[in-house]
């Protein structure tokens, strides 16, 4: 091999090797067709041909490196099914495009094959065998005949003695004459007038495209391929974009933001059954090795860290949407599947010392997204590719008839148009053949993730038989890669049913009677479950805790104005277990090191949502504005209603300013109230306030730090009992003691 780089031989496509150069890169390997010397690597200038990077010795014989990408080679889709006329047509005329591109800039083309074609994730094609300008090479046109050909019917040409190609319409009888006289011309058939060069062929094929005589739109879908047909059919319905933007928005936070912690939390907050399953996880077995509980979101990114909470956000948010419509029953199995088979990952993660094991555990979710996303919005093509299955044939060639695709296919589509990390884009493809031992990241959660999936189908075989083939399979597929063993595989899939059945009550499975968690249960040795109604008492209770409220008693020696008592009130039992929660994480955090706004957060977000507050927000001092201005917050339009909070420090008498001077917390039920409208002062109705809002001051030495803040739309809606109050002041108080803990004398 060349002193530059080092190809490790991946697998042998026809007259090519797949490779991975020694940076991770693919690269796919080509006979050398006689070139004097080494060439010079080199790129083409167009987007469809691979630039030529190197060239590699195999047995001491040379071979051209060309850079390769992530995707399908056409000879692995034409093993599945041939492609539509229509975007077969489409392919070859951008392939010839890049044919006639290198030969007008003086280059030469091997004739192109199958192999030499990559159908790229992204929907785009690269082809390989660009060479340098006066290279030997056979002319070009009979390996676009043949790829052409084969395109079309699903087969490589049979030659008669003549060397003819068949009439295309022998193979497929309902052939437009038009198209198949344009492959037999190119073919070179006597019968037909033959093309002269790549750019005649081209033309050809675009006045074919533009004569058919469809509308516009059908045309357009059509030539679109089929990721793009299926995109825009889950665009026009109604949920799709909302699971896109729910994706993308916690997909779009970054390590490197700033405000991470903030911004994240942020995003779960606004979905209240997100943010108890996310609380639940984090609360788990499968995190018991982190000291101490979580109350909040904020505690949970300080105790898990931003990666896994994230991680398990991105997986709730995909299950939560897809256990929501029609197809629940057919949907809630697969997502049963596909969380077993996440554990499963996870667990292999774990035993391969894999640094992030929730990384793994969202990939070994995300690999089954396009079955699950088949199901939810292809159900009657999910419904006919079952029952080809179950006639015998082979999942891939079932999809490729029914969507134009594969799962795999699908599922990376979608996931790249979400713009997810490359690495879990990647675990999403099918492993094939023996695997090689990973190299980087995107190499083990796809080990992983591809293992889970073998590993879950077989532990849910109906038959022991079955079951013990499919644990050999993955074990001789995997078991090197990974360095585990069979008992290794036995284990971690043991340790993932406990786990899938401790955890499965997060994502709605409880209930199920039927499926993989029956099966699951049968295994561990635990009866069945019956079918109930979902227990509401909870609901209610929230529901409830919604209602009540009552305004908080100002101190006596404030103006009437603000002194609105009233002594029927109640405490809410969950309102005082979440804030008496938070109290004891807030002291043991108190305890050890601590970022000081990481643990605002923290009792902000307590007070946000055991109260059940629209807004919630900490403002602080600004010496330079001299003013109380929003730093941080949660709820409804937070980021344009913290810019707008900005309480002056001056001598009026409206309510912030008599509620700071007094450092007395204050609720008031209504702004309009005549007793109370003419000391809201004007800046607070223009930024759109609440109808009802709490103030509590942080007074350090007399010194006027901040407040918190909290309000609701409907006035009266914001209420509090007396033990719910004096547990509010706890909090307050110990953000005093976090304070002058961080504060230098």
């Amino acid at each position: 091999m060349d002193s530059e780089t080092i190809y490790t031989l991946i697998h042998e496509r026809g007259q090519s090797w797949l490779a991975q150069a020694d940076d991770g890169h693919l690269a796919l390997l080509l006979p050398d067709p006689g070139l004097p010397e080494a060439p010079v690597p080199f790129e083409a200038g167009h987007a469809v041909l691979s630039p030529l990077e190197g060239n590699a010795d195999i047995d001491s014989v040379r071979w051209l490196a060309y850079r390769w990408g992530e995707g399908q080679s056409l000879a692995e889709r034409l093993a599945l099914a041939p492609l539509g006329c229509i975007e077969a047509v489409q392919m070859v005329a951008r392939l010839l495009e890049g044919v006639v591109h290198a030969g007008l800039l003086g280059y030469v083309m091997n004739p192109p094959r199958v192999e030499y074609v990559l159908l790229k994730t992204d929907g785009e094609l690269q082809l390989a065998g660009v060479l340098p300008k006066g290279a030997p090479v056979e002319p070009v046109m009979p390996g676009v005949a043949t790829l052409l050909f084969h395109a079309l019917s699903g087969q490589p040409p049979i030659c008669d003695e003549q060397g003819c190609f068949p009439l295309l319409s022998t193979l497929l009888p309902d052939v437009d004459p038009r198209l198949e006289a344009i492959v037999a011309s190119v073919s070179a058939n006597p019968a037909y007038p033959a093309f002269r060069s790549p750019l005649d062929l081209r033309t050809a094929l675009l006045a074919y495209l533009d004569s058919l005589g469809e509308s516009k739109d059908a045309a357009d879908e059509e030539s679109m391929g089929p990721l793009p047909q299926l995109l825009r059919r889950m665009e026009n319905t109604d949920d799709f974009p909302a699971l896109s933007r729910a994706v993308g928005a916690i997909n779009r936070i970054a390590e490197a933001d700033t405000e991470k912690l903030q911004a994240l939390s942020s995003v779960i907050l606004r979905d209240f059954s997100l943010t108890n399953k996310v609380l639940r996880l984090a609360n788990s077995a499968s995190h018991s090795q982190f000291s101490g509980g979580a109350s909040t979101i904020s505690r949970a990114v300080m105790v898990l860290g931003f990666d896994t909470v994230k991680s398990l956000a991105l997986a709730l948010v995909l299950i939560e949407h897809l256990n929501n419509c029609e197809q629940a029953g057919a949907l809630r199995e697969e997502v049963a599947r596909a969380f077993f088979a996440s554990l499963i990952s996870r667990k292999l993660a774990e035993k391969c010392g894999y640094r992030d094991l929730e990384e793994a555990r969202v990939a070994g979710m995300f690999h089954l997204l396009g079955k699950m996303l088949t199901v939810f919005y292809f159900h009657e093509e999910s419904q006919e590719i079952d029952r080809l299955i179950a006639k015998g044939e082979r999942e891939e060639v079932a999809t490729q008839r029914q969507i134009g695709m594969t799962y795999a296919e699908l599922g990376m589509g979608v996931a790249r148009s979400w713009n997810l990390p490359d690495k879990l884009i990647s675990s999403l493809a099918s492993e094939s053949g023996k695997a090689r031992a990973p190299r980087q990241d995107s190499d083990w959660l796809r080990l992983f993730a591809n293992a889970g999936a073998g590993l879950m189908q077989a532990t849910l075989a109906d038959d022991e038989p079955t079951r013990f083939k499919g644990f050999l399979r993955v074990r001789d597929q995997f078991g090197d890669a990974l360095r585990v063993s069979e008992r290794d595989l036995r284990v971690a899939v043991n340790d993932a049913v406990q786990e899938t059945l401790h955890e499965a009550a997060v994502f709605g499975l409880d209930a199920q009677a039927d499926g993989a968690l029956l099966r699951l249960r049968q295994l561990a040795g635990l009866p069945a479950l019956t079918i109930s109604q979902p227990d509401d008492e909870e609901v209610a209770a929230d529901a409830e805790a919604g209602k009540e409220a009552v305004p908080v008693a100002s101190p006596t020696d404030l103006p009437p104005l603000l002194d609105a008592i009233k002594a029927d009130v109640k405490d809410r039992p969950l309102v005082i277990d979440a804030l008496a929660n938070c109290i004891q994480e807030v002291a043991e955090t108190l305890i050890g090191e601590f970022k000081l706004n990481d643990l605002l957060r923290i009792i902000l977000e307590t007070l946000y949502r055991s109260l059940g507050a629209q807004r919630a927000l900490i403002a602080t001092r600004s010496v330079q504005r001299n003013a109380i201005v929003g730093r941080f917050g949660f709820g409804e339009d937070i980021d344009q209603f913290l810019p707008k909070f900005s309480l002056p420090l001056d001598d009026s008498a409206d309510v912030f300013r008599v509620t700071l001077a007094k450092n007395a917390d204050m609720l008031i039920e209504d702004i309009d109230n005549p007793g109370i409208q003419n000391r809201i002062p004007a800046w607070f109705r223009q930024i759109g306030p609440g109808k009802t809002f709490l103030l509590m001051p942080v007074v350090i030495d007399r010194k006027i730090v901040g407040v918190f803040y909290a309000d609701n739309l409907e006035a009266g809606s914001l209420m509090l009992g007396p033990k719910e109050l004096s547990l509010c002041k706890t909090l307050r108080n110990q953000a005093i003691l976090a304070i002058r803990q961080k504060t230098p004398a």
